[in-house]
């Protein structure tokens, strides 16, 4: 069973180890600590999203620490006919590509399933995320992002789309 307490005090860590060493961790970050970050960032996953199965179309921000970019933002899609697992096996491709070159998954955001909508939301997050202070957008990765200030961005826009 996860401890949010001292998972949340092992992100602080980790999160101020990259902060004070751009590139790698401070030499004396522990594997105990990362794995119980990414422990809570599953877990925060799947209580914003619950159920992650469920059929529909989904917004999600995966955030980063490390020598590459703070933040992926993008949709997945689940049919009904999708085998299950399958947007927590997509998620775990872009964890999986970050780990490669030496970045790891901090905080992630999943919204609940919708059945239209999404690609207009995405198309908006995408560009709000894009225009927050600091921000250098590539794709629908970002470098220099608060994630708690994209997640209000991307909650934004979806008001937006949905009024405009």
């Amino acid at each position: 069973m996860l401890n949010y307490a001292d998972a949340q005090a092992a992100r602080r860590r980790v999160t101020d180890a990259y902060a004070d060493h751009e590139w790698a961790p401070h030499p004396y970050t522990e594997a105990k600590d990362l794995r119980l970050v990414k422990a809570l960032a599953w877990a925060d996953l799947e209580s914003a999203g619950t159920p992650l199965d469920a059929p529909g179309q989904r917004l999600y921000l995966l955030g980063f620490v490390g020598p590459g970019p703070d933040l992926k933002l993008g949709m997945v899609t689940r049919t009904p006919s999708s085998r299950e697992g399958s947007v927590k096996a997509y998620l775990r491709t872009h964890e999986r590509r970050a780990l490669a070159y030496g970045c790891f998954l901090v905080r992630t955001w999943i919204s609940r399933p919708l059945n239209t909508g999404v690609h207009d939301w995405e198309q908006r997050a995408l560009n709000a995320v894009g225009a927050l202070e600091g921000a250098h957008q590539y794709g629908e990765y970002f470098y220099d992002v608060d994630f708690d200030a994209a997640l209000e961005a991307a909650q934004a826009a979806r008001r937006c789309s949905w009024a405009g």
